[in-house]
């Protein structure tokens, strides 16, 4: 699964597990993302009492143009960079 794949969006934390990718650089990175308007952020409450809310990371329509146009073809070396680690 990827943030193309999921346009509901994707945790911080599921996008940390897929990418391989320390909290430390991810949190920087997609708050960078943001700021340039390619991922858009949400928070939203637990279902579960107790635990805090948690911020969803969805690309913007501006971000699925350029993820689609990245993974296509025409780049295929980052297009395999883009795909999660197998497990």
């Amino acid at each position: 699964m990827s943030l193309l794949d999921a346009p509901q969006g994707l945790y911080g934390y599921e996008i940390m597990q897929m990418a391989g990718i320390r909290p430390g650089t991810l949190y920087p990175m997609l708050a960078r993302l943001e700021d340039q308007g390619i991922l858009v952020s949400h928070w939203q409450e637990s279902g579960v009492q107790g635990r805090p809310p948690r911020h969803i990371y969805c690309l913007s329509a501006a971000g699925c143009i350029l993820a689609k146009s990245l993974s296509d073809e025409n780049h295929p070396t980052f297009a395999a960079q883009l795909k999660p680690k197998a497990q």
